[in-house]
């Protein structure tokens, strides 16, 4: 988001492209609406987060209060 945050600390960041505050904000609003957990204001297929999350569930649904065999000795 374009902010003075990087200016403030000397970093030039004016060939990066970055969205407005008033975008960001409108997305969120947005988002809300649509009752999105996650907003990604720059992100137009909103299922590529859905794949994100099934694979979060799936490798932490698979923990064990053991340790994995491939870390014993």
């Amino acid at each position: 988001m374009a902010t003075e945050f990087h200016e403030v600390q000397g970093m030039d960041l004016s060939a990066v492209p970055r969205m407005s505050a008033d975008d960001v904000v409108a997305a969120a609003q947005a988002g809300i609406a649509l009752g999105e957990g996650v907003i990604a204001p720059g992100l137009e297929d909103y299922s590529l987060l859905d794949e994100v999350f099934r694979a979060d569930l799936a490798a932490f649904g698979g923990q064990s209060p053991k340790l994995a065999s491939r870390y014993q000795g």
